[in-house]
């Protein structure tokens, strides 16, 4: 079950968009790549995600942190609210990736793989993008 992610080669930033997905399906689908890298590909495709669909409410600089900020602080008013718990949540799971935190670059890597995946298939579903859970997994150790 591999959805087949449609990218314009023209334009570097959808493709980049694109290429993040294919990697974050392939962890989802077989557990390949490197926890931290992963979990950077989460933030930038909810990262892109946000910035592509409330142009008027986030900037292209915005990072998570302050994507959960703004709607946190425009409460109901804003039109992702429903996504706050969601992003918050990936947020905290993802926070010491954030793009300029030299804090966890150095840190020992320690991601539970079910955990990781599990976020990665919340992510894929914020940016609409159907995974089903394959019973042929094989689980990660």
């Amino acid at each position: 079950m591999t959805e087949h992610v449609q990218a314009d080669l023209e334009d570097p930033y959808k493709f980049r968009v694109a290429a993040e997905i294919a990697d974050l399906l392939s962890f989802y689908e077989t557990g390949a790549g490197t926890p931290r890298d992963i979990v950077r590909e989460m933030r930038i495709v909810i990262e892109i995600y946000c910035t592509a669909t409330y142009p008027d409410h986030f900037d292209a600089e915005d990072t998570l942190r302050s994507i959960v900020a703004k709607i946190r602080w425009s409460s109901e008013q804003h039109p992702a609210c429903a996504l706050l718990d969601e992003l918050d949540a990936i947020h905290a799971y993802s926070r010491d990736c954030e793009r300029g935190n030299p804090a966890g670059a150095g840190e020992a890597e320690q991601f539970d793989a079910r955990e990781l995946m599990a976020f990665v298939g919340r992510t894929l579903k914020i940016v609409g993008v159907k995974t089903e859970p394959d019973p042929r997994r094989i689980p990660i150790r």
